[in-house]
């Protein structure tokens, strides 16, 4: 019985620190990569927003955010992530595979956009940020 609690103990363990190493590396992806992006994107087109700690998609249909906030209610260094909507509709925290894709999606679209971006294909860009 102590081998089979001892066992468990270990596997939680280490699916901890494995949830830890994920959020450390959603958070990079989020500084590194799409927050930059989006400051690049935003001085191209108007319909780009990074500010602060969120990254806004105009879209024809409303606003789509993407927050980063720091829980203060544990002791190590997390972030929780929201998606807010121009209804006022506040959804989150997102939990991890939702974090995940919902960061990723911003990404593709923001790369897209830049890459449409130097073509100067203004309708084009609506059509991929609307996309979102």
């Amino acid at each position: 019985m102590k081998k089979l609690f001892l066992l468990a103990f270990v596997l939680c363990a280490g699916l901890s620190v494995q949830a830890q190493e994920d959020w450390k590396t959603l958070s990079k992806i989020y500084d590194e990569e799409l927050y930059p992006l989006a400051k690049d994107v935003s001085e191209m087109t108007d319909k780009v927003i990074a500010q602060g700690n969120v990254v806004s998609i105009v879209k024809d249909t409303g606003t789509t955010s993407i927050q980063k906030k720091k829980d203060t209610s544990v002791p190590v260094e997390y972030f929780d992530y929201y998606l807010l909507t121009s209804t006022g509709r506040k959804i989150g925290p997102l939990e991890a595979m939702q974090a995940h894709k919902v960061i990723h999606k911003f990404l593709d679209v923001l790369k897209r956009v830049k890459e449409s971006a130097s073509e100067d294909n203004t309708r084009e860009i609506e059509s991929i940020l609307n996309s979102l």
